[in-house]
């Protein structure tokens, strides 16, 4: 748990700090600050990291209030899965889990367009999705949720297994 705090929410600070000042003196620049769909959908069985990453949703849409009058611009980037080393539990990319590369390419495409993306089209589809649902029934959402992120749990704890 602390290790996530360090990582997604202390670490953004510092790294604002450091590099804000100076755009400001220059009176330019873009912070691309990576948050996740963790942060938008529920995330039963990962609590503190999709919390985290809501901190890095909300910093970077403060910030972008907050320093657009300088010429800067603060986006933050909430995707869901992609293929990485850190989705071990997929084993190839698909239309709702692209390779690093068409995310990035998809991703960088939104800069100065809007402040708030998941930067990939189908994982502004899933966020619709999960909403419609939620709308719906909440105790369904939850359950459902839940049993996916139960599978995917065990498809990383199965694999870690086999290394």
């Amino acid at each position: 748990m602390n290790s996530l705090i360090k990582v997604n929410v202390l670490s953004m600070i510092r790294m604002n700090g450091l590099i804000l000042p100076g755009m400001v003196k220059r009176g330019r620049g873009v912070i691309i600050n990576i948050g996740s769909l963790a942060s938008i959908v529920p995330c039963p069985l990962a609590a503190v990291y999709g919390a985290t990453k809501a901190f890095v949703d909300k910093l970077s849409q403060t910030l972008e209030m907050e320093y657009s009058k300088d010429g800067i611009i603060v986006q933050a980037v909430n995707p869901g899965y992609v293929l990485s080393n850190m989705t071990p539990h997929l084993e190839r990319s698909s239309l709702f889990a692209p390779t690093a590369e068409q995310f990035v390419r998809s991703a960088l495409s939104t800069v100065n367009v809007v402040s708030r993306t998941t930067g990939y089209l189908p994982h502004d589809i899933s966020v619709c999705v999960v909403d419609c649902m939620r709308a719906v029934s909440e105790r369904f959402t939850a359950w459902a949720t839940i049993k996916m992120m139960e599978r995917t749990r065990d498809k990383v704890l199965k694999k870690s297994k086999t290394k």
